[in-house]
């Protein structure tokens, strides 16, 4: 028997203006219209059964999507071309694609080590530090759940 085989994909989404809260659901619903204003109903139906929210971060604005691998490109293209999310300015940086989930993690963990050491190295109040390293250090531990 043959196994499914996924990719999946680490982003960054940006807000120009609005401080709305993403959830998962919304993104990926945003996600599917994109894929079907790009490639129809063809690739909707198409990558409808595997698109799948993996995790998301709203403080790090990260997110791994899982897809088919026969439907990377639709779903790569897809992201690329996104440009709002409910109405309001939004965009989506593809940081990597992986064939497993525990690649995307380490990058992941890297990149967010990288986004904190940064953020802590500037002036800011001790209550939002200690909110960053709690939010960091819960991080931490849902990537190593992703396993």
């Amino acid at each position: 028997m043959v196994r499914f085989k996924n990719r999946y994909f680490l982003c960054e989404y940006y807000q120009d203006d609005s401080k709305i809260e993403i959830v998962a659901s919304q993104l990926l619903r945003e996600i599917k219209e994109s894929i079907h204003l790009n490639f129809g109903d063809f690739g909707l139906g198409k990558t409808s059964f595997s698109l799948n929210m993996k995790y998301i971060n709203s403080v790090s604005r990260i997110f791994i999507l899982r897809a088919a691998r026969d439907c990377k490109d639709l779903v790569w293209n897809s992201l690329m071309f996104m440009n709002y999310l409910d109405g309001q300015p939004f965009h989506i940086r593809i940081l990597g694609c992986s064939g497993t989930i525990k690649k995307c993690e380490i990058k992941a963990r890297r990149l967010l080590t990288r986004w904190i050491h940064k953020v802590l190295k500037n002036e800011i109040p001790e209550k939002m530090k200690d909110a960053l390293l709690k939010d960091y250090k819960q991080t931490q531990q849902i990537l190593q759940d992703l396993n």
